[in-house]
């Protein structure tokens, strides 16, 4: 009889276990490739025409980035010249991301796929990127909107070397997003 009921008890240990290690396995997939590094543009394999990110993110100078992907799944990017401007998605959460001089915008983002996807609305215009990795190749997508045009940009980027712990870099991270209460 206890043969039997401590079976029971390590069949039942087991299947949670393995339940645990499923739905753990799902979770490190929701979040999505690690788009971690310093990047350099590839101008010939871009297209873009100023400004290259929705509201003008990243300044004029957006031949580097800096990324950040952390275990909680924040993505952080800031350009090489305008780490004040850095932005950051958390897929399933909106946010309020930098844009222009003093502006910001409501961004939502999601993981589709291997694709991180954000869309957001400041006033009339409309954004909408998607950031793809492919190896050492990252691509962003950004489409902006506004009542008198629509402006496509591909920025294609290249791995550099690692950037390290964003803590120890000249302008160190903080900590990021700043959420919008009652989200």
């Amino acid at each position: 009889m206890q043969t039997t009921a401590r079976w029971r008890i390590g069949r039942r240990a087991g299947m949670l276990a393995a339940w645990l290690w499923l739905m753990g396995a799902g979770l490190a997939q929701a979040q999505g490739p690690d788009l971690s590094g310093m990047w350099t543009l590839d101008d010939d394999a871009s297209s873009y025409s100023p400004p290259a990110f929705s509201g003008g993110r990243g300044g004029d100078d957006i031949g580097r980035l800096f990324i950040t992907h952390a275990a909680n799944g924040t993505v952080l990017i800031g350009a090489e010249t305008n780490g004040l401007k850095a932005w950051s998605y958390i897929p399933g959460r909106e946010l309020m991301i930098p844009v222009g001089r003093d502006t910001s915008m409501l961004v939502a983002s999601r993981w589709d796929g291997g694709r991180l996807i954000a869309e957001g609305t400041m006033g009339e215009m409309q954004m909408h990127e998607v950031i793809s990795l492919d190896g050492d190749r990252l691509t962003i997508d950004v489409t902006t909107t506004t009542p008198d045009e629509e402006v496509r940009n591909r920025l294609v980027y290249r791995r550099d070397v690692p950037v390290g712990d964003c803590k120890q870099w000249a302008m160190p991270c903080k900590d990021f997003p700043q959420e919008i209460e009652g989200r």
